[in-house]
């Protein structure tokens, strides 16, 4: 049987609390502290009486066996997906969330997830996400229905591949400087890193 899902209702306090504690689940949250039934109920209250959030629950067989939330941001929606261990690596995460992005329809969408979280890299990767950054955690993005946002990536990465090729043209340009005027390319050089030095000092200061 195919999954189903519904918004989260007030009945689901007890289920979306055992699931958010489960030790599995919580050990790839970025704060993995068990969570007090009083400061889940406060959380619970607040996110279900948010009208911008989309707060899921994923069934399969009448049985719940995890949640899907979008929260929303200024220009984005920030994604959370937790699922019962024993319903994992069954292909029911990609179906909610599929089930799930029908109802969202358009926007960007974002995951923030533990670098050591592996499994949901590969998870959101394969339901089309792409890899935003890597720093302390890892950002991965996808757009739904925005055909304006990849015309616009389709040419970047068109001008990306042409600077590409033309930063080789602009070396051979230099090799044959230094070829053929040595002492006035150096000095042009260190005119350019004068310059160079000038801006990140003045750069700095915008985050000072």
């Amino acid at each position: 049987m195919k999954i189903l899902i519904k918004k989260v209702l007030k009945t689901d306090l007890n289920f979306t609390f055992l699931l958010r504690n489960n030790k599995l689940i919580r050990k790839n949250f970025f704060t993995s502290n068990i969570i007090s039934i009083k400061e889940h109920k406060d959380w619970f209250l607040k996110k279900i009486k948010n009208k911008k959030d989309l707060f899921l629950i994923i069934m399969k067989d009448k049985h719940k066996i995890g949640t899907i939330r979008y929260d929303k941001k200024e220009f984005y929606y920030e994604i959370s997906i937790s699922i019962l261990p024993k319903y994992q690596s069954q292909n029911l995460g990609s179906e909610a969330l599929k089930a799930s992005e029908n109802i969202v329809k358009k926007g960007m969408i974002l995951s923030n997830i533990k670098k050591s979280n592996t499994k949901s890299l590969k998870f959101f990767i394969k339901n089309g996400y792409s890899v935003l950054s890597k720093s302390k955690k890892i950002i991965l993005y996808k757009v739904l229905n925005n055909q304006q946002f990849v015309r616009n990536n389709k040419l970047i990465d068109k001008i990306q591949q042409i600077r590409k090729k033309n930063n080789v043209n602009w070396m051979d340009i230099l090799r044959i400087a230094f070829e053929s005027s040595p002492d006035k390319t150096k000095k042009v050089f260190e005119n350019i890193f004068a310059d160079d030095k000038s801006i990140n000092n003045i750069s700095k200061k915008l985050f000072s």
